[in-house]
């Protein structure tokens, strides 16, 4: 082959082979850049999910919290009715713990949701018992601080009252506000300064039983608040996987 000839040709085939390269790698570097982009995009997608999955949980773990604390506070305050005469105080906390039940439930997994409404029935339940019970352990706790004080009209009340409990062993319901000691009872709290009807009929309403089924079902009220909470919490740390932490 001709000398010159030759030369263009393997010139022709240096031009050409770069020229190939550079597409080539063109190609590749545009692959390359898709990828890079497909694996940065498929990254945000990741980290916006594990974010909102974070958010999640911190909410719901947050509303669960509150929800617990106003069952508390809630309870607390029904069980203070046996003792002072808070109603509005108990009316607050149980209308603010029925706003965290509401958001518990929007908020809660499904599988919480039938601990998170038992609980709100059990702080119902004492809520419902001390308003119905509490006015009467209250107007017998007065009687008794009174009498222990000295007051010698409280100590009658209180002596009188303790004597219809004892023949309330052996009378008939029925028969009971003809009994005597009725008519003793009631005649020595009429008779006590600052006490009114009503305050008396508070106190001859009950029988030494009724009186004893009362104090079961303060406890028993607590108790199942105290077991529904338990329940809670054990299904909530379940769900969240905090005792695999």
């Amino acid at each position: 082959m001709d000398a010159s000839v030759t030369s263009a040709f393997i010139g022709a085939v240096a031009v050409g082979g770069t020229a190939l390269g550079t597409v080539l790698g063109g190609w590749v570097q545009a692959r390359g850049g898709r990828a890079q982009a497909q694996a940065a995009q498929q990254a945000a997608e990741i980290a916006a999910r594990a974010a909102h999955q974070q958010a999640l949980y911190e909410r719901r773990w947050s509303l669960l919290a509150a929800f617990l604390r106003a069952a508390s506070e809630c309870m607390e305050a029904a069980d203070q009715l046996y003792t002072t005469d808070s109603l509005p105080e108990a009316r607050r906390r149980w209308h603010a713990c029925t706003l965290a039940h509401a958001e518990a439930e929007l908020g809660a997994p499904a599988a919480l949701l039938g601990p998170v409404d038992e609980l709100r029935a059990a702080v119902g339940r004492m809520y419902r018992t001390a308003q119905r019970s509490a006015p009467a352990s209250r107007a017998l706790k007065e009687v008794r601080r009174r009498a222990k004080q000295g007051e010698e009209r409280a100590v009658h009340a209180l002596g009188a009252m303790e004597a219809l409990w004892e023949a309330d062993r052996s009378l008939p319901l029925t028969g009971r506000t003809s009994a005597p000691e009725y008519a003793n009872a009631e005649q020595a709290l009429n008779a006590l300064p600052g006490y009114d009807e009503e305050h008396a009929a508070l106190l001859m309403g009950r029988t030494s039983r009724q009186w004893q089924a009362a104090r079961a079902d303060r406890e028993a009220r607590k108790d199942d608040h105290q077991q529904a909470r338990r329940e809670l919490v054990t299904a909530a740390r379940e769900v969240f996987g905090t005792d695999r932490l």
